[in-house]
């Protein structure tokens, strides 16, 4: 069996559509964009990979999009030729604009196109695509009223296996956390200079908590010059990696947290944006979120998807034009384990850990 893969731009594109090929018992060919972060990440993937020149039109009106209309004409055109030549029996493509090209050369040469959409609102591309698909499988609930409904499976978004496979008493026995209340704050790869601000200005209350340990990842582009302070729990820091400093013997900043599985396996609590593949992992791993969207977001899809955690007792949002509401709400959580425990196992109900092989299963059924 043959297969095209296709999705890029964003991480949250690409690492499903890795998930999926990984599972996948075929020949596989990845379509990306030459623009994309996919051309960084294809070339450790072990799949054979081609990438065109597309890229997204602009929200707003602009002559520019007369250009990029045409580029994606031409990557249409090209996307054709690879077909014709890969002679794949599927087409899976998980959004982002170079699916768009893909997609439309799959539907016009009669081959198979499977879709698979993150968010609990659709992207423009998946929307497009939507009439020509065989099959559409969902990762949040909420975005089939967008979608033709007969076309739409509730899978739960593909996860990493190192976050299916984590388990919650061994990362807290490995990084020696006891009884104490793990509180993890990210803001994404990135990170997010909103939320980073937000949770500095509580270290003064934070650090009063003693059975509480706080594990902040700040990105680099927003990672603090401080010496590092005295810690009583050595074991993180080894653990979070390079660059990691106790700003305090209960608090931990980092630029980037390796055994991102393992934290967020052990935590209690979690504040982050709302990113569909992350939420996907913690609700396999059953944590509860305070969710801060990233305001900018295309089409707010990131305040969609947090609205289905917060309507399903999973989690709480929090729009980063409110973020000062932050304290109250976090304080609050860490000193009711009931209602976090309530939240984490209306979390595991939005996860499925099992989605990569429903996928798989679904795709060698239909095709």
């Amino acid at each position: 069996m043959r297969v095209v893969v296709t999705g890029g731009g964003t991480g949250g594109h690409i690492f499903p559509a890795l998930a999926i090929a990984n599972a996948l018992d075929a020949e596989i060919l990845y379509i990306g964009g030459e623009k994309g972060i996919e051309k960084d990440i294809l070339p450790d993937s072990g799949f054979k990979y081609k990438l065109i020149d597309v890229e997204g039109f602009k929200r707003k009106l602009s002559i520019k999009n007369v250009a990029i209309a045409l580029k994606a004409l031409t990557a249409t055109k090209r996307c054709r030729a690879i077909l014709r030549e890969f002679k794949p029996d599927v087409v899976v493509a998980t959004g982002g604009y170079v699916s768009g090209p893909v997609g439309q050369a799959a539907a016009g040469l009669k081959i198979p196109l499977f879709l698979q959409e993150q968010n609990s609102y659709p992207g423009v591309t998946v929307r497009l695509l939507a009439k020509k698909a065989r099959a559409i499988f969902l990762g949040s609930k909420g975005a089939e009223k967008y979608l033709p409904k007969h076309k739409c499976m509730f899978t739960g978004n593909p996860v990493r296996r190192e976050i299916v496979d984590a388990d919650r008493k061994e990362a807290r026995r490995r990084l020696q956390l006891e009884k104490k209340t793990l509180l993890l704050v990210t803001g994404g790869s990135q990170g997010s200079q909103a939320i980073n601000e937000a949770v500095r200005a509580l270290y003064p209350k934070l650090k009063k908590k003693k059975d509480l340990v706080v594990v902040h990842h700040t990105g680099w582009l927003d990672y603090p010059d401080v010496k590092s302070g005295p810690t009583a729990y050595p074991v993180l820091q080894s653990e979070l990696g390079q660059g990691a400093k106790a700003v305090a013997e209960n608090i931990f900043i980092t630029p980037f947290i390796k055994g991102m599985a393992t934290f967020l396996a052990a935590s209690d609590l979690v504040v982050s944006r709302a990113g569909a593949i992350f939420l996907s992992e913690a609700a396999v791993l059953g944590v509860p979120l305070i969710m801060i969207p990233f305001p900018h977001a295309a089409e707010n899809h990131q305040t969609y998807n947090a609205r289905v955690w917060e309507e399903n007792g999973a989690g709480l949002l929090i729009p980063e034009a409110e973020i000062s509401s932050l304290e109250d709400k976090l304080l609050a959580l860490l000193d009711d384990p009931s209602r976090r425990k309530k939240m984490a196992e209306r979390a595991k109900t939005l996860g499925n850990p099992t989605a990569t092989e429903a996928i798989v299963r679904e795709i060698m059924s239909l095709a």
